[in-house]
């Protein structure tokens, strides 16, 4: 099962990277893998029959007891079936439906990453996992609705979508949490055997109906669903019809069993689904677009859906699930029918389209067996379902649920006879009558799979003693009502029988009466107009919000921010008494002079009015923190705090050449004195907070065992760098992506307006411009020359440069690592800049330092991923020992590939900052300058100076 997940998951990444190369045919790839699946879970099904579970699981967050737990029941293998089988056909469909030459890259890969996760979600037995995977799919579904991202409209509907779904994928979050805190578990199948009945268990159980009501389309969210039409045909024949929408009904199949003893259980879902199942319909009557037709026919059998397993019976589940199946047959496979239909004539407007019978008849044939399940017409799967949900609703009216029982049948039974509407309508006002429209292209292979579809949906009506054999294992668990019957085509003349013939007859005569006649849908109904009408709510808030409080000034944001943080939490230190006073303020003569050090520089940085001042200032205060490390015996941080000051310096000066001298030409104002306070005080909150931390401890502290453990566990002597490359690579990692971004963000905002024309490109065919001998790369004007400065830089950098390596090399035992290197490595190359200017640099570099940022991304998520091929964990090092002639006994740890990926993000990011803040900055004030008068000397006059 793991495997068919991962395989999937990992075919998305490469069918996308492969569709330039095979164009649409790249959709057989997830194709045969999907059938490859379909057909070993296939297999299965005597093991499922018997009641037998299948269950694989992965340890994920143990110290949380999260696990990748997946399990294979009755329920899990036929929504399986369906993605796999259903999801199969329709990538063989994609082969033909795309052209290559407008095909984009990304569908592919999305919509079998989206295959995946609802595989994923169905077969997750652990809670959070089936989140992840809930959450997954809205997300591709938010990315296939809106594939065309130039239309406005494809963009509305996108939005739509995700906000709705993920607004009842939060609140289902919530009721599984919930659940988890009165039952200890995860489990779905431990909570089903032993539900709580608790109030906050009944509060998560409503939590978890929202999630599911949203995900179906079920009232008041089932106008997202319409929208999302926007989408290629065959997204909404995958997501919309067969499998994503079928998610919320999957979780009221698997929790009814615990919850539907609960006293609004039932009403609450076969309410809803009566609503939604009537308003779908009537809307489906009068719709032109055939497409959008079947999208309000599938919000209405969604709420046939929802209203069958809300009845809570045996025999209600047992057709709730045989209807699951054979809708997401018949659905998907009218929707195929639709976008042949489409590539065939280039409409489906009913106004326009009639008579394409004579002219698509295999098409044709697939779409009246389509249209005959859907209509409830023997003997295709879909008479089967709704006999037994009909069925299923007389059974429940003559048990103890007599309102409800009666309720749901005259409900289904209208819905029924409108479902008999609207399904003429799409068949008569499609495939005949008088022909109106040209047929401008075959439809071909496209055919293939409605046909095979159309087929299944035939074949299964028969195989009523199968599927029940096969629900039977989730069916009994079940606890009201009697035995699920049979499933079976003749069950005599029975009430179920005669409430079908009079919905067929009935929903003839409104079709002939009423149906055919081409009327302008109706518009937005009163719950999409409220949801456009709350986010307009919304987003006006926001921006009043917005405007009141965030005036744009910084100072005054930062003071709100300080002063709650002085005031709630520092107060609420002062009041407890949380510091005693029992504390060592020193340890020796060397960190009183360090403190005091930095005390002088703060409290001058707050009178200081030039800006160079107040930044060295500034540094200042941060060599002096380097050297409170140094004394304290961490010498690793002080010589990363050395290092990182250093170039915090460098890029502030670099700023400050384009900054005015003074911060401001007023004299100082009183205000800084209240600033100071501030700042003292919230100093003084930092010192209590860190005090009461260390005075709170109740456990023996981790450093007691930490050089052990990191010798032992990480293979290093350097507990800093065991501790980021090896015990913490997950945050290391996620650190360095933030400072790539970071380095990303900058030359952006450099480069927002226009590439700049000559950067990274040297000037060496000038050489009018050349001069100097002790940098290659120097074109700077003589005046601006410093030789003692181009001497030394050429001595060290490639001096600091062996540093750097030999700081990545030493990094696991001595003071050093990937991050320190990278800094040095990132100071020469900025000293080279310093020294010669935007051209040495370019020759010190001359690479794009966004491949270097990328390189190094690359080789961080290989070194920690890498040892999961050879058996071992995520991120888990390996010491390798020789011995080398004169060199002796040598030993390299594995983690030092993952340092090496830090130290090349380190170096490209100070190599986007230089280029960015200087060399770019440079030649925007060069191409930005207004044009100034040239002067020479003229020597034939002296003591004159004649213009140019």
């Amino acid at each position: 099962m793991l495997l068919t997940v991962t395989t999937l998951a990992v075919l998305g990444v490469v069918s996308s990277a492969l569709s330039g190369r095979l164009g649409r045919f790249v959709f057989l790839l997830p194709a045969a893998a999907s059938l490859a699946a379909a057909v070993w879970f296939g297999l299965q099904a005597p093991l499922v029959a018997a009641g037998q579970v299948l269950q694989e699981r992965i340890e994920w967050m143990p110290s949380l007891g999260i696990a990748i737990d997946l399990r294979l029941g009755a329920l899990q293998w036929l929504l399986s079936m369906v993605v796999l089988g259903v999801g199969g056909l329709i990538f063989v469909y994609c082969a033909w439906y795309f052209d290559s030459e407008t095909l984009a890259a990304r569908t592919v890969g999305l919509l079998t990453g989206f295959a995946a996760s609802m595989l994923l979600l169905v077969l997750s037995d652990d809670l959070i996992v089936l989140t992840v995977g809930w959450e997954l799919t809205t997300l591709f579904s938010y990315l296939l609705v809106g594939l065309n991202h130039r239309s406005a409209s494809n963009r509305r509907a996108a939005q739509t979508a995700l906000v709705v779904t993920t607004i009842g994928g939060l609140t289902m979050l919530v009721g599984i949490l919930l659940l988890e805190a009165e039952t200890g578990t995860y489990s779905l199948s431990a909570i089903v055997a032993d539900p709580p009945r608790s109030a906050a268990a009944a509060w998560a159980a409503g939590c978890l109906v929202v999630g599911a009501l949203s995900k179906s389309a079920i009232v008041p969210f089932q106008y997202w669903l319409p929208g999302a039409m926007a989408a290629p045909t065959p997204v909404s024949a995958f997501l919309h019809a067969a499998a994503m929408v079928k998610a919320g009904i999957f979780l009221m199949a698997a929790f009814t069993p615990a919850f539907v003893d609960l006293p609004w259980w039932r009403w609450t879902l076969v309410g809803l689904g009566i609503v939604t199942m009537l308003l779908g319909a009537v809307r489906a009557m009068r719709q032109l677009d055939i497409k959008v037709l079947l999208a309000h026919g599938t919000v209405s059998q969604l709420g046939l859906l929802m209203t069958v397993i809300g009845i809570g019976t045996q025999g209600a589940m047992q057709a709730g699930l045989t209807l699951l199946v054979a809708h997401a047959i018949f659905k998907a496979g009218l929707f195929m029918v639709v976008g042949a239909v489409d590539r065939a004539t280039g409409t489906r407007d009913l106004r326009e389209l009639g008579g394409l019978a004579r002219r698509m008849p295999i098409v044709t044939g697939a779409a009246i067996l389509a249209a005959a399940s859907m209509a409830g017409l023997p003997p295709a799967l879909g008479f089967l379902a709704k006999e037994a949900a009909i069925a299923a609703a007389i059974a429940g009216a003559s048990e103890e649920l007599v309102a409800l029982g009666w309720l749901a049948f005259i409900a289904i039974a209208l819905g029924a006879a409108i479902t008999v509407t609207y399904s003429l309508r799409l068949i008569m006002g499609t495939f005949f009558g008088p022909q109106t429209v040209e047929v401008k292209r075959r439809t071909g292979a496209l055919a293939v799979a409605p046909v095979i579809l159309a087929a299944a949906g035939l074949l299964l009506g028969f195989a009523g003693n199968l599927i029940t054999e096969l629900l039977r294992p989730h069916v009994s668990t079940v606890p009201a009502g009697e035995s699920a019957p049979l499933l079976a085509l003749w069950h005599g003349f029975t009430p179920a029988l005669a409430a079908s013939m009079i919905a067929w007859a009935v929903g003839t005569v409104i079709h002939l009466r009423v149906g055919s006649a081409r009327r302008a849908p109706h518009g937005q109904d009163v719950f999409e107009r409220g949801y456009h009408a709350g986010m307009r709510a919304l987003d006006r808030l926001a921006v009043e919000v917005t405007g009141r409080i965030q005036t744009g000034s910084l100072p005054l944001h930062l003071t709100t921010i300080l002063l709650v943080v002085v005031v709630l939490p520092g107060g609420a230190l002062v009041m407890a008494g949380a510091v005693s006073g029992d504390i060592r303020l020193f340890d020796s003569v060397g960190q009183v002079g360090a403190a005091a050090l930095i005390s002088i520089a703060a409290l001058l940085v707050t009178t200081a009015r030039g800006r160079l001042k107040a930044f060295m200032l500034v540094s200042v205060v941060g060599y002096g923190v380097g050297l409170l490390f140094l004394l304290h015996g961490a010498p690793d941080l002080a010589l990363t705090q050395v290092l990182t000051e250093t170039v915090f310096l460098i890029v502030l000066v670099l700023v400050l050449r384009r900054l005015p001298k003074y911060f401001t030409d007023r004299p100082l104002r009183a205000a800084r004195y209240p600033r100071a306070l501030l700042a003292i005080l919230v100093g003084a909150f930092a010192t209590l907070a860190s005090l009461a931390a260390l005075q709170a401890r109740t456990a023996e502290p981790i450093s007691e065992g930490f050089y052990r453990w990191a010798y032992e566990f990480g293979n290093g002597e350097n507990i800093v760098n065991v501790t980021l490359v090896d015990i913490r690579a997950w945050d290391t990692l996620g650190e360095v992506s933030v400072l790539l971004a970071a380095a990303t963000g900058v030359a952006s905002l450099i480069f927002v307006r226009r590439p700049v024309a000559g950067l990274g490109v040297l000037r060496q065919n000038d050489p009018a411009t050349r001069r100097g001998n002790w940098l290659r790369g120097a074109f700077t004007d003589e005046h601006m020359a410093s030789p003692v400065l181009e001497m030394m830089t050429r001595l060290l950098f490639p001096i600091m440069m062996l540093v750097s390596i030999y700081l990545l090399a030493v990094g696991h035992n001595e003071p050093g690592g990937g991050f320190a290197g990278g800094l040095v490595a990132g100071i020469a190359l900025a000293v080279r800049y310093l020294a010669g200017g935007r051209d040495e640099l370019t020759e010190a570099a001359p690479f794009d330092a966004g491949k270097l940022l990328g390189a190094g991304i690359v080789v961080a998520v290989l070194g920690v991923v890498w040892p999961v091929l050879v058996g071992g964990r995520i991120g888990e090092s390996y010491a390798i020992e020789w011995v080398m002639p004169l060199l002796g006994e040598q030993k390299l740890v594995t983690t030092l590939f993952f340092d090496i990926g830090v130290w090349l993000i380190v170096i490209g990011a100070m190599l986007d900052f230089v280029r960015s803040l200087g060399a770019g900055i440079d030649l925007h004030a060069e191409q930005n300058a207004a044009p100034r008068p040239a002067w020479r000397s003229d020597r034939s006059l002296p003591g004159k100076e004649v213009r140019r």
